[in-house]
This record gives structure tokens, C-alpha cells and sequence, in this order.
């Protein structure tokens, strides 16, 4: 009689692990639909002061619950997070890398976490805020080392301050 019951529940749980697993691939293909395929980068020896960390996730920005789970998006991951001439790169590992274009740089910023991570510090993840087609979304990264994470979300917003200035000529 237990092994029935342990078959029964092995079964159970078996059966819910597929339903979440479906249900997160039905998100993924119903969002790329939404999503364009962010750009990728053909050669990411041209990354520059990267930061190493972890990728945390990408949510939208109106919705922090809303994990983003196209194209990869919503993968957990190590990242090297840095500069190329088209903008901003995570390359990352075992997962889809990708580049946020500056002109959909919207902004930068840290907090205590987001979905998949949360630290309790007030400024242990870096998030960067950006346009994903007609969307904005925040991309959360961890830091390995705090210092770098600020240093970085300063160049960054340097680089923005820098793209409206071009674009707009000077005025702000």
C-alpha cells in the first residue's frame, strides 16, 4: 500500500513539474510574438570594463512580476556586463547573449532585487532600464564586486547623457 502511494505521489509531482514547465514555454512563445529578438553581437572580444556578475532576469518595468521569458530572456545566468560600440553587452553564459542598443537606454539604477533574486540591500542589483520594441523592461545583474556595479551604472548613464546630447544637439 506505501508503494502506491509513493508512485501516486511521484506521479502528482511529475505532472505539476510539466504543467509549470508548459506553462512558462507557453509564456516564452506568446511573448515572442510581442518581443523583437534583442540584437547580438558578432564579436564580443570588444567588450570593454565589463563587470562580472550574475544575470538575475528581465521584467517589465510597469509589472516587476512579469519576468520577460522570450528569446532567453528569463534565463538566470553568469554575465559579463560591458561596452561595445552599439551600446551595452551581456554576454552571458549558457545563455542567448544580447546587446541594448543606447538609443533604447532609457536609464540605469540599483535596488534590493527583483523576481529570481532579492538581496535586502538597498543597492545590491544594478538594473538598466530599456526599450524592447514598444515596451520598456528592467534588466537586473548582480555585481560580483559592488564598486564595479556603481562605477558601472555611472558610465552608463554618462553614455545616455552623451547619446541625447548628440541626438538633440547640445539642448537639453
Amino acid at each position: 500500500m506505501r508503494w502506491i502511494a509513493v508512485a501516486l505521489l511521484v506521479i502528482a509531482l511529475l505532472v505539476v513539474w510539466r504543467m509549470m514547465f508548459m506553462g512558462y514555454r507557453g509564456r516564452a512563445l506568446r511573448q515572442k510574438q510581442e518581443f523583437p529578438r534583442p540584437v547580438g553581437s558578432k564579436d564580443w572580444k570588444r567588450l570593454r570594463d565589463a563587470v562580472e556578475g550574475t544575470y538575475v532576469s528581465t521584467t517589465d518595468a510597469e509589472n516587476a512580476l512579469d519576468r520577460i521569458a522570450a528569446h532567453g530572456l528569463g534565463t538566470r545566468s553568469a554575465v559579463a556586463l560591458g561596452f561595445l560600440d552599439e551600446g551595452v553587452g551581456l554576454l552571458r553564459e549558457g545563455a542567448r547573449s544580447f546587446v541594448i542598443p543606447t538609443a533604447d537606454i532609457v536609464g540605469v539604477g540599483h535596488g534590493p532585487g527583483m523576481v529570481g533574486k532579492w538581496m535586502g540591500k538597498e543597492k545590491g542589483l544594478l538594473v538598466l532600464r530599456w526599450k524592447l520594441g514598444e515596451r520598456i523592461v528592467d534588466t537586473g545583474v548582480k555585481p560580483r564586486h559592488p564598486e564595479q556595479g556603481a562605477r558601472f551604472a555611472e558610465q552608463v548613464e554618462e553614455l545616455v547623457r552623451n547619446h541625447k546630447n548628440k541626438n538633440t544637439g547640445g539642448a537639453q
